[in-house]
């Protein structure tokens, strides 16, 4: 990937193109610094209120999986990570300040759109893949076509100009996005791509998705190693942009769109209930987003099997379908008879695929997934019973009306084709009425299969955003606001828990009281403002300092319980002390000088005389309380 930025630097030299403002600005500059405070950068996203929901809206998809609910931005930015929470400051920044612009022919809702439809794919399909990290991949994805953007806000006249002789302000197709680059190339000396891998570039983005990105159009370009990270990553880009296509397309167009779509996801060797996943997926997530992101409601976009298999919703009194049309497979050896009862199929409004034997059948069978299977008894290869019993095998072939055709057979070979997985025996010649019939009656169980599956789908949604919105709050109510730590109401049920481990396994747990030493003072003098900045200075201190399996808790207003489990007296000691130094050395920087802040610490450790928890935090509290009364900024311990 060759770009000249020579004529990069000189549009940015201009100081037109897209760029962060506002809190994003700031998100961005604080990310770049390598001594950023997290309290510092998420005050820093509280002032942007909008942002705050998009960042938890985000950190909350990614915790889908193991099932923890984002409710802080504390959280979320653990969860996301730095880099990320700086990429989707800059990405949601632009989508907030270039919803229209100075270019007439420029669709500029349209861009956003797609560019969140595609990022939800991208994202999607990089979390099977694992190329790479599905947060970056979504904000790679949000900006993918940047630089038509970057085009249209430096030279809004001329590229109006220029897009309206292409006919089309937003267009998706290969060849029109080649049109468009050569136009763009023209007329500015680079196009749109060369642009976007700049800007990306420029911004900090993972090089390693820069190259799928800028060559997707052109995949032969790369010269990717076959089965190499770059060449998959490159897969899942064109399986994002087909995916983008199909649901951005025109009701009568998707269909057409489907082709490239399944030869991108075969590229991944996805199955095709893993892009069912992802396209419904996307389709109800965008809905989500567009609301957030306040951009336009889409159009409904069927169900994806749906948009993969076209089928009628009923069939007509006269057997004739109404609407979409079943995919039907015929197998059978070349016949007139064949021939007669495809014509009869396509003139109902079928489409009709043939196999000439029963091996041929069961591979098409599962390329094109008919709905329906009219089979010859009789046929080479695999007969039309083995036919059955082969398909009957899949999770595709379960679902699917198997008719058999064939002279009338004795009972006993009907029971066999029943018991193979057989839904009816037709004899021949088919006498059309009964096969019109047998359709009607495909046509409604189909019908009733799919609401089912709708009811089930809905329902299994239903009770995920349930089951999401009830851990939001459970988590509010056990999370202290100011710094991110659980709250007195969980140290209570989780000191408890740690307390009956210990009891079970025989090992020592211990807990710490801490309290802010002066913090009346440091409220009165300098307000609570200070006041609270203390407190979250003190929390980073905290969470740097202790181990990782200890649980913070803030339990009063300068108070603070930690619970210990596995730990003895002399390695919470240890711990304390060098929290002391910790604390100790903190600097608070406010309008009216700096501010410090010490803390006493009780400390104490179960022992076989202590009946409950109470007696262990009371232990604690008492050792804090002497601490207090004996010069402050120290550590006391107390063992009953």
């Amino acid at each position: 990937m060759e770009i000249d930025l020579k004529k990069f630097e000189q549009l940015k030299a201009t100081g037109e193109l897209p760029s962060p403002k506002g809190a994003a600005l700031a998100i961005v500059r604080l990310a770049q610094k390598d001594d950023v405070s997290g309290s510092q950068l998420e005050q820093a996203i509280k002032s942007d209120p909008a942002f705050v929901g998009r960042l938890l809206k985000t950190a909350n998809i990614t915790g889908r999986e193991s099932g923890r609910p984002i409710a802080s931005v504390h959280d979320a930015v653990n969860v996301l990570g730095l880099t990320v929470v700086r990429n989707l400051a800059l990405g949601f920044s632009l989508v907030s300040s270039y919803r229209g612009g100075a270019c007439a022919n420029f669709d500029y809702p349209a861009f956003w759109t797609r560019a969140i439809v595609n990022a939800l794919a991208l994202q999607s399909i990089i979390r099977r893949t694992r190329g790479a990290n599905p947060e970056e991949a979504f904000c790679c994805g949000l900006l993918a076509e940047i630089g038509k953007l970057a085009l249209a806000t430096v030279h809004p006249e001329e590229y109006a100009g220029l897009l309206a002789k292409l006919g089309s302000g937003e267009t998706s197709s290969a060849e029109s996005d080649a049109l468009l680059r050569a136009a763009e190339v023209d007329a500015f000396a680079l196009h749109h791509d060369d642009l976007t891998a700049a800007m990306l570039s420029d911004w900090g983005f993972p090089a390693v998705l820069l190259e799928p990105l800028y060559f997707r159009r052109s995949p032969e370009r790369g010269n990717f190693l076959p089965d190499s990270r770059s060449e998959r990553l490159l897969g899942a880009v064109r399986l994002a942009d087909a995916v983008s296509d199909v649901c951005l397309a025109a009701p009568d167009a998707r269909l057409s769109l489907m082709t490239a779509l399944t030869e991108c996801a075969a590229v991944l060797k996805f199955e095709p209930e893993v892009l069912e996943n992802i396209v419904d997926g996307v389709v109800r997530d965008w809905r989500e987003w567009a609301m957030l992101l306040q951009l336009d409601s889409p159009e409904p976009v069927p169900a994806f099997a749906r948009l993969l298999h076209p089928e009628q919703s009923a069939v007509g009194d006269e057997g004739s379908p109404s609407g979409s049309s079943f995919r039907v497979l015929l197998a059978g050896e070349a016949s007139n008879e064949r021939k007669a009862l495809q014509d009869l199929l396509l003139g109902l409004g079928y489409q009709v695929f043939i196999a000439d034997n029963g091996e041929m059948a069961l591979e098409l069978a599962l390329v094109v997934q008919p709905r329906i299977l009219i089979a010859d008894w009789q046929m080479p290869e695999l007969d039309g019973i083995q036919l059955t019993y082969a398909l009957r095998d899949t999770k595709l072939g379960r679902g699917m009306l198997v008719l058999i055709l064939g002279a009338q057979e004795d009972e006993a070979r009907q029971l066999e084709a029943f018991a193979a997985g057989v839904d009816d025996c037709l004899s021949t010649p088919v006498n059309v009425g009964v096969l019109a019939a047998r359709l009607r009656t495909a046509s409604r169980m189909f019908q009733l299969q799919e609401e089912v599956q709708q009811d089930h789908e809905q329902m299994k949604h239903f009770a995920a955003e349930l089951a999401v919105s009830n851990r939001r709050l459970h988590e509010a109510s056990v999370t202290d606001e100011l710094t991110g730590f659980h709250n007195r109401r969980y140290a209570m049920d989780r000191i408890e828990t740690d307390w009956a481990a210990s009891s079970r396994s025989g090992r020592q747990m211990s807990c710490m009281m801490i309290d802010l030493d002066n913090f009346k003072r440091i409220n009165d003098t300098y307000g609570h403002d200070v006041g609270d900045k203390v407190l979250v200075g003190v929390a980073s201190v905290l969470k740097k300092t202790l181990r990782s399996h200890d649980v913070i808790c803030r339990v009063g207003g300068d108070e603070f319980l930690v619970i210990c489990p596995d730990s003895d007296i002399q390695s919470v000691r240890l711990c304390a002390e060098r929290l002391l130094q910790a604390v100790d050395a903190m600097v608070i920087d406010t309008p009216r000088g700096l501010v410090r802040c010490g803390v006493s610490i009780g400390v104490a450790t179960r022992s076989a005389d202590m009946v409950n928890t109470g007696m262990l935090i009371k232990a604690a509290d008492e050792g804090m309380y002497q601490a207090k009364i004996s010069g402050r900024t120290m550590v006391v311990e107390r063992f009953d």
